[in-house]
């Protein structure tokens, strides 16, 4: 799901894809929010790790749910010069969280709420 671009994380999921999940069927990718850059982290089993997560919004050919989109979470990290890839990131840190909704923000990912999010943004 990844390639390596020097020493840099390169996520695959680009706007557009097509897919199938095992159990819910076809999928289109309609947005991909990432950071900028991976935020640099420090393990003191591995060390130095580089990690990227993402937002993207996928639109079911039949909605598992009432919800047409859904959102999925998935991130890479960087180990030893490896790149892994996750479903799920269970912790993220406060600056990389702002900084990935931002962009949610800015793709309009919240319809609904874009004018009251982007107004309380720009008073901040």
């Amino acid at each position: 799901m990844s390639a390596v671009s020097s020493n840099r994380v390169v996520l695959m999921i680009k706007e557009g894809k097509k897919g199938s999940a095992r159990y819910w069927g076809k999928y289109t990718v309609k947005k991909v929010a990432k950071l900028s850059s991976p935020v640099l982290c420090y393990s003191k089993v591995v060390g130095e790790v580089e990690f990227m997560p993402t937002i993207v919004q996928i639109e079911w050919e039949v909605p598992p749910s009432s919800d047409k989109n859904e959102y999925w979470f998935p991130y890479w990290t960087k180990i030893k010069g490896k790149e892994k890839y996750g479903q799920f990131a269970p912790m993220i840190g406060k600056n990389g969280l702002l900084l990935l909704l931002k962009e949610a923000i800015r793709q309009d990912f919240l319809e609904e709420l874009s004018e009251t999010i982007q107004s309380k943004l720009e008073k901040s």
